[in-house]
């Protein structure tokens, strides 16, 4: 029997047509074929998995390395009355029980869950247990070393295939070199896959790079494109230190931006995430965390305060300007120094054998002590010279996913086996660091490149047919021409951007930026706020001698200033 899936494509989700090689993604994939999957930012990769899942018998499990946009994807299908869930670490035992008995009596077309999953318990076990017509790779870039994202636990995802059965296969990714493909494949064990690239040519995002001499010199590009263009915008440190003195620099000439860091707890991060997602003008200061899955079609200029480390990081991230098809500005702060910041992430993230194995023999050796060990224990004993070096986090998480230890440091950590000298040479070959390092002069490259940067990011993707003057990068067309085309008359649009950080309501909840009054403290300026389940707790920086204070508000004395 034929499929009807232009009626099936209706049916489901109300969409009057495929768009670019969605059908023929979809038509292989019923028919059992696997399949690379590239596809812009905003092209509609998840329909790709999505309707074969609606559409064919059994179950579609979806491995994706982020909780939020799997919750989103789940409450989107659910929404449309579609039978989907996901299983993550973030529910509690006895939800993840349920969906899994739902899952176990075939009430699911499809199952979202995270790469670790696999590594808990009993659940691969129950997963072979269920009929999985197609297994699909969400952001399959993460599966390769070479990649920009490389994650361990999507390294083992070939080999819970084959414990699968070898179920049909389709990988995902918006960002890929040839090389990167070709590994994906491997690792997955689909060689003959079909590839279906759609291209990355982004005709409506302007690429420009300004090369500055001093760090404070990176303010006024910010503040032009705020002035000029206006948002929703996004602003992509590599420190949170740089991320900190921004918003401060910012706030300073009245802008109140969001932000977004690892040190915030998951409340504030998910708060400041969806306020970004709802504005029409916000401006977000982010490190690279911020981004994945971030369903904003509108953002209008993306600024990197930093280098990235590659180009894959950095077209994947640029990627999520412009969704909606209108002009946005993509720009490079360029600065000399700023290089050796990556340099040094590169060094962090391709440890040696000889360190892994030395982490391996002191964990191993701790014997019964070893739950009781700390991250900053393992710091003081292997990084004498920078507590900052990220190489023992590093070894934990490729430890961690080869199962020789489960758990969180200070928390429940076990310590079960020693690698062999074989598993630390897979995880670590001895030509990683030399190819990121070079994967990190190929973005020096860019930066540098005096000819047009839209053909070298082709080519570099493996692209080689396009041709210079693309009239959108600032060596085609200058920036200043490229902005008074397309955002003339908006002098308000920087008001707006001021506004934005604004919450309307007076009794708002406190939030980062505000200042109270503390009675016996005087003036101070808000950090951040920890929402708990009695209480909300708040961390302040003190005007009248910068001192950082936290304080329970329901045990002090307080005012809105």
């Amino acid at each position: 029997m034929t499929l009807d899936l232009q009626a099936a494509l209706e049916e489901h989700f109300g969409f009057p047509g495929f768009r670019g090689l969605q059908e023929e993604v979809i038509a292989h994939a019923i028919q059992g074929g696997d399949c690379l999957v590239l596809m812009a930012t905003g092209e509609g990769k998840s329909l790709c998995y999505q309707l074969p899942a609606l559409v064919q018998g059994g179950l579609t499990l979806v491995v994706s390395p982020l909780i939020a946009l799997m919750d989103d994807q789940v409450l989107a299908l659910e929404k449309r009355g579609l039978p989907a869930t996901c299983i993550h670490s973030m529910l509690d035992r006895k939800t993840r029980q349920e969906r899994m008995s739902r899952a176990m009596a075939g009430e699911l077309s499809l199952l979202y869950v995270t790469p670790e999953r696999f590594r808990v318990g009993r659940f691969l076990e129950e997963i072979k247990k269920l009929s999985i017509s197609l297994l699909a790779i969400d952001e399959a870039h993460c599966v390769s070393q070479w990649g920009h994202d490389f994650r361990p636990d999507y390294s083992q995802l070939g080999k819970v295939r084959e414990s699968l059965g070898s179920p049909t296969c389709m990988a995902l990714t918006a960002t890929a070199t040839p090389e990167v493909q070709a590994d994906i494949k491997r690792v997955l064990g689909i060689p003959s896959a079909a590839t279906f690239h759609s291209g990355i040519e982004r005709p409506n995002l302007f690429l420009a790079v300004e090369e500055v001499f001093r760090p404070e010199d990176k303010l006024a590009p910010i503040l032009r494109c705020c002035e000029e263009i206006g948002g929703p915008g996004i602003v992509y440190t590599a420190l949170i230190r740089d991320l900190l003195h921004l918003e401060s620099e910012l706030q300073r000439r009245g802008f109140k931006p969001l932000i977004y860091h690892g040190k915030l707890s998951a409340s504030e991060r998910r708060e400041q995430q969806a306020r970004f997602i709802d504005s029409d003008h916000a401006l977000i200061l982010a490190t690279n965390a911020f981004g994945m899955g971030v369903d904003k079609p509108d953002i209008r200029f993306i600024v990197h305060y930093q280098i990235p480390r590659t180009l894959e990081a950095y077209y994947q991230e640029i990627g999520r300007a412009g969704r909606d098809g209108k002009p946005s500005i993509c720009q490079l702060l360029y600065l000399e120094e700023d290089v050796s910041i990556q340099r040094e992430f590169t060094e962090w993230a391709n440890p040696d054998q000889e360190f892994m194995q030395q982490v391996a023999n002191y964990l191993s050796g701790l014997g019964e002590r070893a739950h009781a060990v700390h991250l900053e224990d393992l710091r003081e004993t292997f990084l004498l010279k920078n507590r900052r070096d990220g190489r023992v986090e590093t070894c934990l998480r490729l430890l961690r996913t080869a199962g020789c230890c489960s758990g969180d440091l200070g928390i429940d950590f076990e310590w079960q086996r020693l690698p062999t000298a074989a598993e630390i040479e897979s995880w670590l070959p001895e030509d990683k660091r030399k190819r990121d390092l070079m994967g990190l002069l190929e973005m020096l490259r860019y930066a540098k490149s005096e000819g047009c940067r839209k053909r070298l990011i082709h080519a570099y993707f493996g692209f080689d047919s396009f041709l210079d003057g693309c009239g959108s990068c600032d060596v085609c067309l200058s920036a200043e021409d490229w902005v008074a085309a397309n955002f003339a008359g908006h002098s308000p649009r920087a008001v707006a951007m001021r506004q934005a950080g604004e919450t309307a309501t007076a009794d708002r909840p406190l939030e980062r930026g505000d200042w109270i009054s503390i009675r016996g403290h005087g003036l101070c300026s808000v950090l951040s706020v920890h929402q708990q389940r009695t209480s909300t707790r708040v961390d302040v920086e003190r005007a009248r001698d910068l001192e950082r204070l936290s304080f329970d508000l329901a045990r002090i004395k307080w005012r809105r200033t």
